[in-house]
């Protein structure tokens, strides 16, 4: 059996600095709150939670420093900290945190806001508060057909999406865009360079793979992505959490297998899946893993 792992698979920049910081945090303060789940990672959460962080669904419930997770926040959990006089650890992805103030500028400019992402996502909550009155969100092409009637009338149109956005569907719905306004169109690939490149790895290793194992969390926005892309060019593809939720009976005789993970997925849960599908499989050490 060979076995491929993506080189880009495991924490990103975002998810690898609010862990980090978190961790600060909790060495610093006697109460440290996190407003919603850190990351997409049920094992990351619950290693935090032990460690004394206190996970809230409302600031108003913090009774002390509170952290801003990766995926950011409305403008309005801002003002109403402020209000309570809560202290603020604003953990926000800078790719994230960039879109906002992109969404704010143009929005004063009366821009009529098309983001790309899916709705009720914590990041795309956080982006459309700074959208103005005047946007709409779209998860594909067919919902940006449903919409062109009324972009006809609009002077200013500025394209922006959620950072863990499929790269081919943006590049599509801006084609169309281009093609069908007439308008003044701006348009900002605002999806984070980690993740279109992650997405193009995961495409390239499913091409090649006769299984794919995807790991993540579920809620995760960018490891769906990358369960979508191997669907796509892969005929036999798992989306796992951790090893456990491997059958080995499913991976038995199976030639090449390709590993990929979420940009919340910690590197042991993906040494676990390793260490369980060439020990488990082949009777192997890691020695006989080659990394692409």
């Amino acid at each position: 059996m060979e076995i491929i792992i993506g080189k880009t698979a495991g924490f990103c920049y975002g998810v690898e600095r609010a862990v980090n910081e978190a961790k600060k945090e909790i060495n610093n303060n006697k109460e440290v709150y996190c407003l919603g789940e850190i990351v997409h990672n049920k094992n990351v959460v619950k290693n935090l939670e032990e460690q004394g962080i206190k996970f809230i669904e409302n600031i108003e419930e913090a009774k002390g420093r509170t952290i801003i997770r990766a995926h950011g926040v409305s403008k309005e959990i801002y003002k109403k900290a402020e209000e309570l006089n809560i202290e603020l650890k604003d953990l926000t992805c800078p790719s994230v945190l960039k879109i906002h103030k992109i969404a704010e500028k143009y929005s004063l400019h009366n821009y009529y806001i098309i983001l790309t992402g899916k709705k009720n996502h914590p990041e795309v909550i956080g982006i459309e508060s700074f959208c103005g009155d005047k946007f709409k969100i779209i998860s594909n092409k067919n919902e940006l057909e449903n919409i062109l009637p009324e972009l006809k009338n609009e002077e200013n149109i500025l394209l922006i999406s959620q950072t863990t956005y499929n790269s081919t569907n943006f590049d599509e719905i801006a084609q169309i865009l281009t093609e069908k306004i007439k308008s003044n169109l701006v348009i900002k690939k605002t999806i984070c360079m980690s993740t279109e490149i992650r997405q193009n790895e995961t495409r390239d290793i499913a091409k090649e793979a006769d299984l794919m194992i995807i790991i993540g969390d579920k809620k995760s926005s960018n490891t769906n992505k990358l369960y979508d892309i191997s669907c796509k060019y892969c005929n036999n593809v798992l989306f796992i959490e951790n090893a456990e939720d491997i059958e080995i009976a499913k991976i038995k005789n199976i030639k090449k297998i390709g590993i990929m993970a979420g940009a919340s997925t910690p590197k042991e849960d993906i040494q676990n899946v390793i260490y369980r599908v060439g020990f488990e499989n082949n009777k192997k050490d890691e020695k006989g893993i080659e990394k692409k």
